[in-house]
Order: structure tokens, then sequence, then C-alpha cells
């Protein structure tokens, strides 16, 4: 995305998180910790705004920034999330807590793609944002737990370039970006779902359940 529009989206008034939010994202991103970047945010925010999920799935909880601005901006909604790496999860449990938002978050420690077999279903909203390599793996399970008209809204999906092919992948990617195009084609492919994908940050593709 252009500079000048990344810099126009921060100041959306309307779906910007707050400050608060704002400055610990920073920090984490002071600290190499990978954080959605702010375009992506901006479009999740805006698609969440209008379809209201009451029931949210998170793969990738990573230190809570995204769980934290959904929750702000849904009021009544219940966020799943899936992190593997339990000192990280134990981070976003307090920044979750410091936000005054504990009592609607249930935190799962684990990996993935053994974690969605123990959350249940009926989920209104999906957000991937886990392992990769793991999206292709996850979203027949997915697919099982998702209500009608339910939303999959995955990051990273054209992966610095590598899926295009427009930035050939270094070797230790190419199991990523293998699975990742698999991932794509079988979602667009998906007879049930109505499917687009965005260049947004570093590509997002968003999946409606028919």
């Amino acid at each position: 995305m252009h500079p000048y529009i990344s810099e126009l989206l921060k100041k959306n008034a309307g779906l910007t998180i707050d400050g608060k939010l704002a400055k610990i994202r920073d920090k984490y991103r002071e600290r190499g910790v990978p954080t959605l970047l702010d375009e992506s945010l901006n479009e999740m925010l805006l698609l969440l705004y209008l379809r209201r999920p009451k029931k949210i799935l998170e793969f990738g909880t990573s230190l809570g920034c995204s769980g934290i601005a959904m929750l702000s901006l849904l009021k009544d909604a219940e966020l799943y999330t899936i992190e593997n790496r339990e000192e990280t999860r134990k981070e976003a449990l307090k920044n979750f807590s410091d936000f005054g938002l504990s009592d609607r978050v249930k935190s799962y420690s684990g990996e993935a793609t053994e974690v969605v077999k123990e959350v249940g279903d009926g989920f209104d909203f999906v957000f991937l944002d886990c392992g990769k390599s793991k999206y292709k793996e996850l979203f027949p399970e997915i697919k099982k737990i998702l209500n009608q008209n339910g939303v999959i809204f995955a990051d990273n999906v054209l992966f610095r370039g590598y899926v295009t092919g427009e930035v050939k992948p270094p070797h230790r990617h190419n199991t990523i970006t293998k699975n990742m195009r698999e991932f794509l084609e079988t979602i667009v492919s998906d007879k049930d779902f109505i499917t687009t994908i965005s260049d947004v940050g570093d590509g997002i593709s968003v999946s409606v359940k028919k």
C-alpha cells in the first residue's frame, strides 16, 4: 500500500484503535514482535463493524493486540484465541486484563491444528494469523465450526510477494509458499464460500460461508 494511504488510514477516527493500544503495538514492534499491519487491521475492523459477530475464533493470539482491538470495537462479542507459545500467551492474558477484557476471552494453549478440535462450534468470525503453513490444514476444521454467513479473515496470504511469484522465495520458505498457494486455491474453489483476495498489507483473504 502507498505510504500516503497508509498514513491516512491511521487517522480514521471511526475505526482507529485507542492511544493506549497504539502505544503497546509500537512497543512490541520496537521489540521485533510481528503485529497486524495498520492497513490490514483497519480492513478487519471495518468488516467486524459491518458484520457484528458475537463469537470470534482467533488463531495466533500473539500478545493480544488484535484481540483487544476486536473486543474493544465489539462490546458484546466473545473471543476464543489460540497461541502455541505459553510465555507469549501469558503476556497476552495480562494485556487482556489491563484492558478489562478478561471476562470475554477464552484462551487456549497449544498447536492450532490440535486445539481447533477442542474449541466447540458456532463461530461467526475466524481470524487466521498463526503459522502460515497451517492455514491449509486448518481450513476443513474451520469450515465445520463456522456458522452460515460466517467469515474467515486470513492475514499474510501473499507472504512477502512469494505466493504471487513477484519475489522468489528463499529455500527455507518454499514449504510455506506452497502451502499458502494451496490454501488460496482451496478456499477460492470451495463452492460453499464466496472469497476475495486483496493485496492490502501482506495480503488478506476474506471468505464468507454461504
